[in-house]
């Protein structure tokens, strides 16, 4: 009987000798892997600092980007708002005022060339 339980306190020495080794070289792995780390602390710190520089440098790009289509788009439909106006007016004028139409019609033609010109 003292036999058996020899053998089972031996046992269990064993398996906590083996649990006590492993947990050591669990805690040398771990100690490595963080000086690993604190090594390169800085370098990623710096970097992810350039990344965020280069994020906002996109952003602001993006954001001039959509400024000036939609400054190009507010341009485009007042132009084509004034040409609307100006050639419905000249429906209304060459049905009642023939003369004063062709003076318009002149004068559209020149405005038309010379939006063109500065286009």
């Amino acid at each position: 009987m003292y036999l058996f339980i020899a053998i089972i306190f031996i046992a269990e020495l064993i398996i906590a000798a083996t649990i006590i080794s492993n947990i050591n070289k669990a805690d040398r792995f771990v100690c490595r892997i963080s000086e690993k780390v604190s090594l390169t602390r800085p370098q990623t710190q710096k970097a992810l600092l350039c990344f965020k520089e280069c994020v906002i440098c996109v952003q602001n790009s993006f954001e001039a980007a959509t400024g000036f289509l939609k400054k190009k788009q507010h341009e485009f439909k007042m132009r084509i708002i004034k040409a609307i106006i100006i050639y419905a007016l000249l429906i209304i004028m060459k049905s009642r005022f023939k003369k004063l139409a062709t003076i318009c019609q002149y004068l559209v033609f020149t405005k038309d060339c010379w939006d063109g010109l500065l286009v």
